[in-house]
């Protein structure tokens, strides 16, 4: 395991699953979200705790700096590149909070033009969960 992804399990707070199709998904994953300051990945919310920019960017640039060169990356490739899509997405998270690149999902991209919940996940399910720096 890379040290950016031991640093996200340790300082990333994941919610649960609430794409609807985990077979061991909890009953009310909606209630089962961190609390406060949050990034909603639309699969589920990501909270930090001890998580400091300039470790996180640090760890970033040494492990994959190719996420920092301005382009898009969807959550199915960092997915691939640390061997874990639910990682790839807490990492994402993790960076967003620390505004160490932008979050763009559905939610964001289209707001509240999307009328049914279930569109959001599917969209998202594409691969449009994406990060660019800044």
């Amino acid at each position: 395991m890379s040290q950016l992804t031991e640093y996200a399990m340790k300082h990333a707070v994941r919610g649960e699953c609430m794409c609807g199709l985990c077979a061991d998904a909890v009953a009310t994953p909606e209630k089962q979200q961190p609390i406060g300051h949050t990034s909603d990945l639309i699969f589920f919310k990501v909270a930090q705790s001890g998580a400091t920019k300039e470790e996180f960017l640090q760890l970033v640039k040494k492990e994959y700096p190719s996420w920092l060169d301005g382009r898009e990356h969807n959550y199915i490739e960092i997915g691939a590149e640390v061997g874990d899509q639910g990682l790839a997405l807490m990492i994402m998270g993790l960076g967003d909070l620390l505004d160490a690149w932008k979050l763009f999902t559905p939610k964001t991209l289209f707001g509240e033009n999307i009328t049914h919940e279930e569109e959001y996940k599917r969209m998202a399910g594409l691969g449009l969960v994406i990060i660019q720096h800044k």
